[in-house]
Formats: structure tokens, C-alpha cells, sequence
């Protein structure tokens, strides 16, 4: 299986700021809301239930703040950054240079045509990523999280050939406020999703009313998957009946959905590379 290396050069870093499963964590609204709930009348399954969202909070790793950094606006024409050290002179400088509007020909108003912050700011993860030949990292937004004081630019690197020191430990942020905020320790800060890049073309088909209709019922299936409307009729669990809506619906139960978490995992026996290695206790 294809691994992604997460290189710090400060013990510290390994400790306090390793990045987590992103199957580990989920928004608390996300983690209390309901499967099933009344909506105009009808009783329905929720977003709760969606396994296209609940695979993208399960997908790679987030980078969470190790500590309170605080996000400075001066003069209302800027987003400065000031982080707190904690006085630990060994810990990596974060703070990096700006990106403001004018370098994107004022074209990408973030907070609005108005308003009075330009700037995006920019930090540096401590941490270097490495990937296999072939393989890139997407740097997301942690979906769902809905920071109020700030968006990630999300982006892709080629993490398999830009990877010495610190040369993708770059994040830029956009501020959704005019105001000087802290980012709280243990904050998402961005979702990291290893991918295998590949070449791809595109069919674009046109098929016949009679197709669709043949596709709405098992006994005269055209493709190779039945409908989800299919699916549903004749699950046992059909009729969205309220004791079994925590069921998650038929997608799960009868195995045309794949977990996707299972794809990201720790090692309990990690590389000897690895600084959790059992040989190397002295720094886990």
C-alpha cells in the first residue's frame, strides 16, 4: 500500500502537532444530528445520512493548530500575522508573507466588492509531506468544520517531487471578517487527501427514454448497477419507517456503498523511518 510521509525536523512538531485521521475527528453538529427527523410532515432521512459527505470528513488527514495563533488587522487594509510562541524558542516560525488583492488584480473579493480586507494570510505548516512517484495531495477546507473567521484556498501539490525541508508546508487562508480573530489550538486548519494521478478522457452519451425507464427496475436492468430508486423499493428497510431510519438507508445495507475511512489508517507496525516507530519511543 502507497504511504504518505509527514516530515517535521523538530521533535515538538512530532509530538504536539502530529496530523490526525480525518476519520478521527467530526464537527460536533455533525457527530449530534439526527439520521432520520420530521420535515414538513414527512418523516426523512437527513444530510446526517448522506455517504457522499460522510466519506469526505473520513477522507486523509487534517493539520489541526498546535496552539492559539492570533490573526492581526492593522489599518483595515491587511491581514497580518502574529502567533503565539508560547515561549519556546524551538518551535518552527509559522508566519508567512502575505498574499494581497492587488496580486490577483483585485478580481477575487472575498469579503465583498466593500470591504476593507485585501489580504490573505499565509502560514507554515511545520510539517513536509511526502508521497509516493505519481502520487499528489489535495490541500482542502475541512468540510463541514465552517470556521467563522476563515476559509483554506484549497490547491494541489505535487507531493512526490516538491518535497524537501519545508517546500508544500504552505497554507493560505482567507479571512471572512474585517476583525482581528484567534484561530484556537486544535482547529482544523486544512484536510490533506492523497491521490494517484492518471489520465482521463470523457464520454458524453445520450440514451434512450426506454433506457431509463428499463434502469428504474431490477427485472429489466440495461447497466450494471440498479437505481438507488430501486434500491429503495425493495429494501427491506423501504417505506422510511422511523425505527429504522438509523439504518442509514439501503446504499449501506445491501453493499453498493464503500467505506471510504478504511482507506486511511495508521500502521501498528510503521516503517523504522517513522518517529512512532516502537524503536524510536523516546520522541512518540
Amino acid at each position: 500500500m502507497p504511504t504518505i510521509d509527514f516530515i517535521a525536523h523538530n521533535e515538538k512538531t512530532i509530538r504536539d502537532f502530529k496530523p490526525v485521521l480525518a476519520k478521527s475527528i467530526s464537527p460536533d453538529w455533525w457527530k449530534k444530528a439526527k439520521v432520520g427527523m420530521h420535515i414538513t410532515g414527512d418523516y426523512v432521512q437527513t444530510i446526517r445520512s448522506c455517504p457522499a459527505m460522510d466519506d469526505w470528513l473520513k477522507s486523509g488527514w487534517y493539520v489541526l493548530a498546535n496552539r492559539d495563533i492570533d490573526v492581526i488587522m492593522y489599518d483595515n487594509q491587511s491581514v497580518t500575522r502574529e502567533f503565539k510562541e508560547e515561549g519556546e524558542k524551538d518551535l518552527p516560525r509559522v508566519a508567512s508573507p502575505s498574499h494581497p488583492s492587488h496580486q490577483y488584480l483585485n478580481s477575487f473579493e472575498y469579503l465583498g466588492q466593500d470591504a476593507p480586507v485585501k489580504d490573505a494570510f499565509k502560514m507554515r505548516n511545520p510539517w513536509n509531506i511526502k508521497t509516493p512517484p505519481g502520487y499528489s495531495c489535495f490541500y482542502l477546507d475541512p468540510f463541514l468544520f465552517q470556521n467563522k473567521y476563515f476559509a483554506t484556498w484549497q490547491g494541489i501539490i505535487d507531493t512526490d517531487k516538491f518535497n524537501t525541508n519545508q517546500d508544500n508546508s504552505q497554507i493560505i487562508f482567507y479571512p471572512k471578517v474585517n476583525h482581528s480573530f484567534t484561530i484556537k489550538k486544535g482547529t482544523p486548519m486544512c484536510q490533506i487527501i492523497p491521490y494517484k494521478r492518471d489520465t482521463w478522457t470523457a464520454t458524453y452519451q445520450l440514451r434512450s427514454s426506454k433506457n431509463w425507464f428499463n434502469n428504474e427496475s431490477l427485472h429489466t436492468l440495461e447497466d450494471e448497477n440498479r437505481s438507488i430508486a430501486d434500491w429503495g423499493r425493495h429494501h427491506k428497510y423501504s417505506g422510511l419507517r422511523e425505527e429504522d431510519m438509523s439504518k442509514m438507508g439501503p446504499y449501506r445495507n445491501e453493499g453498493y456503498w464503500q467505506e471510504k475511512g478504511q482507506f486511511y489508517s495508521e500502521e501498528e507496525n510503521p516503517p523504522p523511518e517513522c518517529p512512532f516507530h516502537k524503536e524510536n519511543k523516546d520522541v512518540s
